[in-house]
């Protein structure tokens, strides 16, 4: 079977970068199936993570925002390809769903809550045209009323940890982009109040962004700078996770947060936001950690306190949380999709 991943660019550090580069190094690791992989934007900067060298690379390589262009050189290129299934990512993706023409067999893989995502339209009639569209959560499954068929197939973690976190270190830990939607802002606003109580934990943020200097403006201005590290982005978080005791998220929404798996397979508790879609499905409240309403800065700062004068109970929702992270193995989660390849092609 040739399955072809249709993605915009594979150069900036993201979970769903990471999560598709995954998947296609299982397939032609495991399986006998040709993946190919079509790159849509012009980009010369390198892939953000080790692809498996049997993984097929076709560039189109148009400008980007050239989106007339685009679709031309896509229909020129998906025939020649002659997949028997393609997988559609992310808006373009969509957009070639609904337009390019292609008459094969095609899944839409949603890594964003739909409510959260701009040109409606496009995603409306990607929604009719497709054969399967795959989403992460079931919440997430809700909001494609008129698809031929929705399917729930959560992400996973090939995340290779050979001793966890032991939950003893004195650091709390994020990770993701710089932007607004991951709300550091807020965070840094939640830290100062903890803080103020537990001067003697450190925060580490790590990624990437244009609200990088803007935060680390933010960080000097509260005077945290002794208790607020920012660190590079990197696609070797291993380290962080397991020096670090609990994972805090304060997102205005997500998907299915790979670094909330990640963490678990780390063993840290989490205190996240429980910002609509991801967290609620991955964090279970009291157990692997604390999921606060989204409007109470000072409940996020009081469990985060809670947590930090209690090792005992950090270090039991760790266990519980590395436990909880056996669902998201990579051989549980690509044998569902292995059975959706045959099932659509049937």
């Amino acid at each position: 079977m040739r399955i072809v991943y249709v993605i915009e660019k594979m150069s900036r550090i993201g979970g769903m970068e990471r999560i598709i580069t995954d998947k296609m190094n299982y397939l032609v690791r495991h399986t006998e199936h040709e993946v190919v992989l079509l790159l849509l934007w012009h980009d010369e900067k390198p892939f953000a993570y080790p692809l498996d060298e049997r993984v097929k690379v076709v560039r189109l390589n148009v400008p980007f925002q050239h989106k007339i262009k685009l679709l031309l050189a896509f229909r020129r290129t998906i025939r020649k390809i002659n997949p028997d299934i393609t997988i559609y990512t992310w808006v373009m993706g969509a957009f070639l769903a609904a337009f390019s023409g292609w008459k094969g067999k095609c899944i839409y893989e949603a890594h964003r809550a739909r409510p959260t995502m701009k040109h409606q339209w496009t995603i409306s009639l990607m929604e009719k045209k497709v054969d399967t569209i795959v989403t992460l959560t079931q919440q997430d499954t809700k909001d494609y009323p008129h698809a031929k068929h929705v399917t729930l197939i959560p992400n996973f973690t090939s995340q290779h940890v050979e001793k966890p976190s032991d939950c003893s270190a004195k650091h709390c830990l994020s990770i993701g982009r710089l932007i607004d939607v991951k709300n550091f802002s807020r965070l840094l606003d939640i830290w100062k109040q903890v803080s103020e109580n537990h001067s003697d934990w450190h925060l580490d943020i790590v990624g990437e962004g244009p609200e990088r200097e803007a935060l680390q403006q933010k960080i000097v201005r509260l005077n945290l700078s002794q208790n607020v590290t920012l660190h590079n982005g990197t696609t070797d978080v291993v380290p962080y996770y397991i020096n670090s005791s609990i994972f805090l998220m304060t997102s205005r929404f997500e998907g299915l947060p790979m670094v909330l798996i990640e963490a678990q397979t780390c063993g840290l508790p989490i205190v996240s936001i429980d910002c609509d879609y991801g967290p609620r499905h991955i964090i279970e409240d009291g157990a692997t950690g604390k999921l606060i309403p989204y409007n109470d800065d000072n409940a996020m700062a009081n469990a985060i306190c809670e947590l930090i004068e209690n090792q005992e109970k950090r270090q039991q929702m760790g266990r519980a949380a590395l436990n909880a992270s056996q669902r998201y193995k990579p051989e549980n989660i690509m044998n569902k999709w292995l059975e959706l390849f045959d099932e659509i092609r049937k």
